[in-house]
């Protein structure tokens, strides 16, 4: 596509801020420190610019944008996200922000693709809107990183093993159920207005919140990690219930009895099944998941079977994204093996064994 002229390029800045203008009201009326903090303003309103341009960029040059965001606007939101942990700002309106963003640009794009061809103009707004989600979701994924990595700093007397374990509940328990909540108020705020849509939307999202209050009022009052009392075959039917999007069939099939089970398998089987779960939904395109586990005598064979792009085993974020590490680190605190199959481009299969104990430990069958 020939080059923005001059006169356009005026028009794209006035759209511009426009939307600026736009945020920083939304912001002060949700009472943001963002906003209101005159030193964090001028660093937040940079960061809106910047996830503009590339939308921009992607209206009028089309799939050629379509990239993840430069490392140095990762780099930068690091940065970003641990000053905001020193300027004691909660990572909560960084998060809020980002909805508030999502929902200027979007009213603005209408406004930014004035001008294209009809004949581009659809594919080219798809590109944007999905360069949209890329360029805030990369920014603010940092930017919690260095949020994170700051106030780790000052728990660094926690041995490792005990860093492992905090880690693992804060992405398994608290981040799983957060991202649930989160993705179910964006669709219903798309929704709303549509028959019946927009309520169950609102019943997923306070399941959702419920779920992670009580997880984090356990842990601040200083209890240990919290073991449901319901086996995980009924937890992972209600999980499905809630959260399988539109489109895609989950069939789970859990065979033998579940004495053998203590409290503890039952809590970490499901949050790695969880986390299967959530990776098939998000990142594989499946419109099917087959969940089977098998309960014989002193062992459980189980896998996740979906029939979506398959996962690249070889990629180098392999290990270290996904949930991976977390799904590892549970199965091996139980002594057992994990190991994770792409089916030639046809989907992808996790399947994890784990021996269990003669007898449950906890004297009860959750079944």
């Amino acid at each position: 596509m020939a080059a923005t002229t001059s006169s356009e390029a005026c028009g794209l800045e006035e759209v511009v801020d426009a939307a600026i203008v736009s945020y920083a009201e939304a912001l002060r009326a949700a009472d943001s420190l963002l906003v209101l903090d005159e030193t964090v303003w001028p660093e937040c309103e940079q960061q809106a610019r910047d996830i503009m341009a590339d939308c921009i960029r992607a209206i009028h040059h089309g799939p050629c944008s379509d990239v993840p965001a430069p490392l140095d606007a990762e780099f930068s939101s690091l940065e970003l996200g641990a000053r905001r942990a020193l300027q004691h700002i909660p990572a909560m309106e960084s998060l809020r922000a980002a909805r508030i963003l999502t929902g200027v640009v979007l009213d603005a794009l209408p406004d930014l693709m004035a001008g294209l061809p009809d004949d581009v103009a659809l594919a080219r707004m798809q590109y944007a809107v999905r360069t949209l989600h890329h360029s805030i979701d990369s920014r603010v994924r940092a930017a919690l990183i260095g949020y994170d990595a700051f106030l780790m700093r000052g728990v660094n007397r926690i041995n490792s093993a005990e860093r492992a374990r905090l880690a693992r509940e804060i992405h398994d328990r608290i981040g799983s159920s957060l991202a649930l909540a989160m993705r179910s108020l964006e669709l219903h705020e798309l929704e709303e207005g549509h028959s019946g849509q927009g309520l169950e939307r609102v019943v997923e999202a306070k399941a959702a919140l419920q779920d992670t209050f009580g997880f984090v009022r356990e842990l601040v009052n200083g209890l240990r990690a919290p073991r449901s009392r319901t086996n995980f075959h009924t937890r992972l039917l209600d999980y499905v219930e809630l959260s399988r999007p539109a489109g895609t069939a989950v069939d789970i099939q859990v065979e033998g009895g579940t004495a053998q089970l203590t409290a503890l398998h039952h809590d970490e089987i499901f949050l790695v099944i969880r986390e299967c779960l959530r990776n098939a939904y998000r990142h594989s395109g499946a419109t099917s998941v087959r969940v089977e586990a098998i309960i014989g005598k002193g062992v459980l064979d189980a896998h996740v079977t979906d029939n979506g792009m398959g996962i690249d085993v070889s990629g180098p974020q392999f290990e270290s994204g996904n949930g991976m590490v977390s799904m590892r680190e549970r199965i091996t605190a139980m002594g057992g093996t994990l190991s994770v199959t792409n089916l030639g481009g046809k989907g992808t299969r996790i399947q994890f064994h784990i021996p269990l104990p003669a007898a449950n430990r906890a004297g009860e069958d959750l079944s």
